[in-house]
């Protein structure tokens, strides 16, 4: 994915997409009375692969594993991001602790860049749990098209500024241009919007540069892009659908997870190398964004 282009609809579609996201599911939980999670990619992180996804902890497995039993849901887990890269079907099947899962895979654009996942106990009939699936899947649809329809306008629009730009270029250089009208100059909203868009792209650049250094705050971000924090709080905030604080804490949080799956750092260590100042500010994070603290997940889905 780009990193740093400028006006780059499609890369702000996908920083848009969890805020589009957790509204679908909240649309979800109103129709079925059913919960459930999503597991997203982390959108311009460089030029190299995408991070592997971080499985999500589904409230219902959590309740279930919290009495200490071996946990089936690492294995389980890459068995469905397997089937989803195979396949953009739903998988689903019933886990050793006797709960049905579904997952959702999430495609933007021909891309694999996520999962929904759906728990239900034996409580919730086949004919419920099959129907909720199938709501999920419409769902999640609608929300990818629709962010990327938007992605796709913005960078029309982004286009017809750069053509009406160039053939006033063209125009300079004629000199029979003055036989012909100039074509209109681009109303000033729609250049504001341009620079706003270019200022968030650098700021989420930056941010995903910098973001696993405990001191990277709203000040030194604006001091290293040069604006005014208010101003860029703002503007972050009006794009983006989240304040910029919340989206660092989504990045170290990510970040923690496949530390806390992939090595055996301790969990303090962890904490350090995402960007936290210690265990508190981790445990606070994973409580808001996991539903269990560092140690259960890590106990959840590390290998063994």
């Amino acid at each position: 994915m780009r990193a740093t282009q400028t006006g780059s609809g499609c890369d702000l579609s996908l920083v848009r997409l969890p805020g589009r996201m957790h509204g679908a599911l909240g649309r979800f939980h109103t129709i079925t009375g059913l919960t459930a999670v999503t597991s997203l990619v982390t959108p311009l992180a460089g030029s190299g692969p995408p991070p592997a996804l971080s499985p999500p902890v589904h409230p219902r497995c959590a309740r279930q594993l919290r009495s200490g039993r071996a946990a089936p849901c690492r294995k389980q887990w890459f068995i469905h991001t397997r089937t989803s890269r195979r396949s953009p079907v739903v998988h689903s099947h019933t886990c050793p602790i006797g709960l049905r899962c579904s997952c959702v895979p999430i495609q933007f654009d021909g891309r694999l860049i996520g999962v929904a996942k759906l728990v239900a106990g034996p409580e919730t009939s086949d004919r419920a749990f099959s129907t909720a699936t199938s709501v999920l899947d419409l769902l999640v649809t609608r929300t990818c098209l629709e962010a990327l329809v938007a992605g796709l306008s913005q960078e029309v629009g982004g286009l017809r500024q750069s053509v009406a730009e160039l053939r006033q270029m063209q125009l300079k250089g004629d000199p029979t241009a003055a036989l012909s009208d100039p074509p209109a100059a681009a109303p000033e909203p729609e250049a504001a919007e341009r620079r706003n868009l270019t200022l968030v792209d650098n700021a989420l650049s930056y941010l995903h540069r910098h973001y696993q250094a405990p001191t990277l705050s709203l000040a030194v971000v604006a001091e290293a892009l040069g604006c005014n924090p208010r101003y860029l709080t703002a503007r972050f905030t009006l794009i983006v659908g989240e304040r910029m604080h919340a989206y660092l804490v989504r990045l170290r949080v990510a970040h923690a997870c496949r530390l806390l799956m992939e090595t055996s750092l301790p969990i303090k260590e962890a904490a350090y190398e995402s960007g936290f100042c210690g265990n508190g500010g981790l445990a606070r994070a994973f409580g808001r964004h996991i539903g269990v603290p560092p140690g259960e997940y890590r106990r959840i889905f590390a290998a063994r």
